[in-house]
């Protein structure tokens, strides 16, 4: 076959290369210009290309993406286990008192490790869920690690605006006031957020969870994401304890919280959701609001990311 063209990068000869559509290609190749897949074929066809990657011996499949982590909790993997079906409330009031000396350098080292973790693996796109932030800038640290590792990622500006002085989960000093976190998330947006297609760094926001988020902090939430056209992410229906939170203290379940407060849309992705009936699957469904599971904390019956 001939080629017109000049790619930038050819990676060659995989053992076997596993496309998203069509057969596998033992013996494959695939071609990329400006940073996209832009060829793919059968062994003896390859095109002419800048630089070459041969991956003899190599399986190529496209790249995996994670779509909720907390990167800044691999400082402290394993301090405590929560093995209880309902002791996602247990497990967060023990390390609250580790989370609020997070620093610049901490979410930095802890972003490197998670990513280039992720990237062995095979993962080329990360989000990750930071909802914590006792320091100022914690997300340009990520940002700064992940342009080190040169994974695509997309932060999420996490948030937690009451305490335990409004009778809710979290202490004082890991939590913000709205006015704080909204001006840091459009500051963060202003300066990292690339639209572009390709995108190596996008900014999305991200409202923890009832335990220690106000109704109007979301509303305000979904209102600058519609604003400045990110996207939105927060933990939803991943405890008992959280389905019971919601009806006592609003009356209502969850799902029904998420959607008064105007996040009931294609722009919302969530973490969890295993608490959930029919109707509220469907209605996820009819709104397009994606849902990421954590099989791995959901099938020990904690439910959390």
């Amino acid at each position: 076959m001939l080629f017109a063209q000049t790619y930038d990068v050819l990676i060659a000869h995989a053992d076997l290369l596993v496309p998203l559509a069509g057969d596998d290609l033992p013996g494959g190749w695939l071609a990329l210009r400006d940073g996209f897949v832009q060829a793919l074929g059968k062994a003896g066809e390859e095109p002419a290309a800048r630089r070459v990657v041969d991956a003899s011996g190599c399986l190529v499949t496209p790249g995996l993406v994670n779509a909720h982590h907390h990167m800044y909790q691999s400082l402290n993997r394993g301090l405590v286990v929560n093995r209880t079906f309902n002791g996602l409330v247990e497990w967060l009031n023990f390390y609250y008192p580790v989370w609020e000396r997070l620093d610049e350098e901490g979410a930095f080292l802890s972003t490197w490790i998670s990513l280039a973790g992720l990237a062995l693996d095979g993962c080329t796109t990360s989000s990750d869920h930071l909802n914590i932030h006792p320091r100022k800038k914690l997300i340009d640290a990520e940002i700064a690690a992940a342009r080190d590792i040169g994974v695509r990622f997309h932060p999420t500006r996490g948030a937690m605006n009451l305490s335990k002085k409004e009778g809710r989960l979290p202490p004082d000093t890991v939590v913000e006031s709205q006015d704080d976190i909204l001006s840091d998330s459009e500051r963060l947006i202003k300066t990292y957020h690339d639209a572009r297609p390709g995108a190596m760094i996008r900014i999305a926001l991200a409202p923890c969870n009832p335990f220690a988020v106000s109704h109007e902090m979301m509303r305000r939430a979904a209102e600058l994401a519609e604003k400045m056209d990110v996207r939105l992410h927060t933990h939803l229906a991943e405890s008992l304890d959280e389905e019971n939170f919601c009806l006592q203290e609003y009356g209502c379940r969850p799902m029904e919280r998420f959607e008064e407060v105007g996040w009931g849309s294609n722009r919302s992705w969530v973490a969890h959701s295993i608490f959930v009936n029919d109707d509220e699957i469907r209605t996820l469904g009819k709104w397009g609001t994606g849902i990421c599971h954590c099989p791995s904390g959901n099938l020990r019956g904690t439910g959390r990311g």
